[in-house]
């Protein structure tokens, strides 16, 4: 079902068709179109005296929602699946009901909604849920004109948020407004007093010590990119995503302490994604989350998100059996040839009881999806367009993913391709991320077991050739022993077999491999590995 989206937002016009037919790929929101139009209502209004959207903006705005109207129509929308929300600016413009009527006039069969300030709210942290698997914490959805804040918990499909969410009137526009009348120090108190007071409104089920930071709306997505800029420790940060960076609050904290002046804006809009308008609205951004940090200094993890009021409209709409999907699962889905199945079914029987759940429930089935996608490529861009596949490569655009996802996916089906490639600092980079977003030892355990299963992987599938199974008894896979320090697999073949004697020599370095992989990085708490070769 193609389904459109108009967001009325108060900094700008979104326009989007999304294809919610397929049952897995739906989690993912896939865009079939998208578009922004800078049209900034809160400017509308806060250069009119009597609150009114100019004849000029309204016009603006009509000839975007009409070329809109065309595109649904050449993709074959249907009309009564094209919604329209306007937010902040829209409903406090006196005007409204003429830029309603003006849309309505465009298409009669559109669903036009003003929303609430809490049904802004719930979209708004609908789209956060949207952005990765699972989340628990605060959440925060800046726009031009207000920030809602509230609390999410979406966990195994059961969404659940705070029934008193609180929209403060610091978009980031209005605290550049602010700024022009008003000194600094003034507005900082004013805003962390609020933000204190908030935290208290909003019931938290959790301390807010320690509890992970959510962070959805244009201006906050601007400063996520200039805290990638800021706190790489390499000259760049290899996954050029907004959706699912992570830094600490101290982090957030260096990156807020930044001095914006005249001096320094032409150097902020050569930041990647920072436009010459948010470089303007940064300073009131900066001086939000230095507020923010006063009144909640010890907050743990703070993510940034893709996901807003489309977003979450949209997720809104997805039945609770296709919420409760993996995103990292179903967007990989599409990619997997028949003989995937049976190779995912093999690499099962070859999990420990110590494999993280992390890699055995979640990036397995999505290395086995892709195992046979660069098999096309040529040997020299195999490895490097396997390493880049959810970064730049054909799962760049997906919703949903963690970093750490992107990273660790793209380095296992290097390895199912060699390994090789033209510049290892990119998968240098690539590894230094997993290590350091997973918490040290935990990152190199993720590493650890993604290496066991690109390289026992990469020889089931060498085993199917053709990515089709054409003999059920090909291969057999048993956990021998399965103990902490320890772990046994037999791997057995039919006798004569070509498919197999073909690549028997990767069968045979498979346990001097992971054993090499385990020894260079001197990695603790994962056991040795050891395989028996069998012949039927």
């Amino acid at each position: 079902m193609l389904t459109g989206v108009i967001d009325i937002g108060s900094n700008a016009v979104r326009f989007s068709v999304s294809d919610l037919s397929d049952s897995q790929a739906s989690r993912n929101l896939p865009i079939v179109f998208q578009d922004r139009a800078k049209i900034s209502l809160y400017d509308a209004l806060a250069a009119s005296s009597d609150r009114r959207i100019s004849h000029n903006v309204l016009e603006r705005l009509r000839i975007a929602i009409t070329r809109f109207d065309r595109v649904c129509k050449a993709l074959k929308v249907l009309d009564e699946n094209v919604s329209v929300f306007g937010t902040e600016a829209s409903r406090s413009a006196a005007n409204s009901d003429d830029m309603l009527a003006m849309i309505r006039n465009i298409n009669s069969n559109w669903t036009v909604n003003l929303l609430s300030q809490r049904m802004e709210a719930i979209y708004g942290a609908m789209g956060i849920a949207s952005s990765f698997y699972e989340i628990n914490g605060l959440v925060m959805d800046l726009g031009g004109g207000s920030i809602q804040i509230s609390w999410v918990s979406s966990v195994a499909g059961n969404f659940v948020m705070s029934d008193s969410a609180v929209s403060l009137p610091y978009g980031a526009a209005a605290i550049f407004q602010k700024l022009r009348a008003q000194g600094v120090q003034s507005i900082k108190s004013e805003i962390a007093s609020a933000f204190a007071l908030a935290f208290k409104k909003i019931k938290l089920p959790f301390p807010l010590k320690g509890a992970n930071l959510y962070l959805s709306g244009g201006g906050f997505r601007g400063l996520g990119c200039l805290a990638m800029s800021i706190l790489s420790d390499d000259e760049y940060y290899p996954v050029p995503i907004i959706n699912g960076y992570r830094c600490s609050i101290k982090n957030l904290e260096q990156v807020a302490q930044q001095q914006v002046n005249d001096k320094t804006m032409d150097l902020l809009e050569d930041i990647f994604r920072i436009s010459k308008r948010r470089a303007s609205q940064l300073p009131g951004i900066l001086l939000l989350v230095q507020a923010l940090i006063s009144a909640a200094p010890h907050i743990g993890s703070v993510y940034f998100c893709q996901g807003g009021i489309k977003e979450g409209y949209l997720y809104s709409k997805l039945a609770d059996s296709l919420k409760i999907k993996d995103p990292l699962v179903t967007c990989t889905a599409a990619y997997a040839r028949p003989a995937c199945t049976k190779i995912e079914t093999l690499m099962n029987f070859a999990m420990s009881s110590f494999t993280p759940p992390y890699i055995s429930k979640r990036m397995l089935p999505a290395v086995v999806n892709l195992l046979y996608y660069q098999a096309p490529y040529t040997k020299d861009t195999q490895a490097t367009a396997a390493l880049n596949v959810a970064v730049s490569g054909v799962l760049a655009g997906v919703h949903g993913l963690s970093h750490v996802d992107r990273a660790l996916l793209g380095i296992i089906l290097c390895e199912r391709w060699g390994g090789e490639v033209f510049d290892e600092r990119v998968i240098g980079r690539l590894c230094d991320l997993v290590v350091s977003e997973s918490r040290g030892n935990l990152g190199l355990t993720y590493m650890f077991w993604g290496y066991y299963v690109a390289k026992l992987a990469t020889v089931l599938a060498d085993s199917f050739p053709a990515g089709v199974v054409d003999s059920e008894n090909r291969v057999k896979v048993e956990l021998v022993k399965d103990e902490i320090d320890a772990i046994l697999i037999e791997l057995t073949f039919i006798k004569d077999d070509p498919c197999t004697l073909a690549v028997w020599d990767k069968i045979e370095g498979l346990e001097k491999k992971v054993k090499k992989f385990r020894k260079k990085y001197d990695i603790v708490g994962v056991p040795r590995v050891s395989f028996k070769l069998s012949i039927q």
